[in-house]
């Protein structure tokens, strides 16, 4: 298998701990030539981070494409993250799946592209994973349920069998989520949750079980149908 050059986008925390994603992975098997991060803060410019370099923002790839590139956009919150992969829509790129080498992957499941899989995640029998997912560390999703574009699920969620997690969703650590349930897209569930009942669309819900707190209307009008989604 050819090495790939990798460039990370976001040199936050997440970034950086997908850096020592990368490395475990070439530990088991050289996978990726990792060039550094690409980030839009210009603090961070010309720096090196956990021994890798910032590049530069999205100049940089205006100048950096003519051979193959991939990269991984190391965002949490689902809201930037869309926005960030967006504005890489004009740029010849391809989009790596980072899967840590102790994650348990059933064969039977369906990845997309762009996502991050840290260690110590189950992901069982039948499972379909959408574009630029994060999963955290310890994330257990039961069979046949299914995670759409742009979720992030963070530290030790379970998921059970037949959950269904719209796009865009960011989910807390620990909590967990009973069989059979919905949550709609671009919401959000409070960390330590019990989702017990189908989460609407557009929400923040906390607690257990998990109830709805808050209507997030500035996500309708950008993320509705007939805003940014379609």
């Amino acid at each position: 298998m050819a090495i790939k050059d990798l460039i990370i986008f976001g040199a936050g925390g997440f970034g950086r701990e997908a850096t020592e994603l990368v490395e475990d992975i070439n530990t088991e098997k050289k996978q990726w030539n990792l060039l550094g991060y690409i980030d839009q803060t210009p603090a961070k410019q010309g720096k090196v981070i956990n021994d890798y370099p910032v590049l530069g923002n999205l100049d940089w790839l205006e100048k950096n494409t003519g051979h193959p590139l991939w990269i991984v956009c190391a965002i949490a919150r689902p809201t930037d993250k869309y926005r960030l992969i967006a504005s890489l829509s004009c740029f010849q790129l391809y989009f790596a799946n980072l899967i840590h080498p102790a994650a348990r992957i059933s064969h039977s499941v369906q990845l997309g592209c762009g996502n991050i899989i840290c260690w110590n995640s189950f992901l069982s029998t039948d499972v379909r994973i959408g574009s630029h997912v994060a999963l955290n560390p310890g994330c257990r999703i039961g069979h046949d349920t299914a995670v759409r574009d742009y979720s992030s699920l963070y530290w030790d969620v379970t998921l059970a069998g037949n959950v269904q997690v719209h796009e865009g969703c960011e989910i807390g650590s620990k909590t967990v989520v009973i069989p059979e349930k919905e949550i709609g897209r671009w919401s959000i569930i409070g960390a330590g949750a019990a989702v017990t009942r189908n989460i609407p669309e557009y929400c923040t819900a906390v607690g257990v079980p998990a109830r709805p707190v808050k209507h997030l209307k500035e996500l309708v009008e950008t993320h509705s149908p007939k805003g940014l989604m379609i």
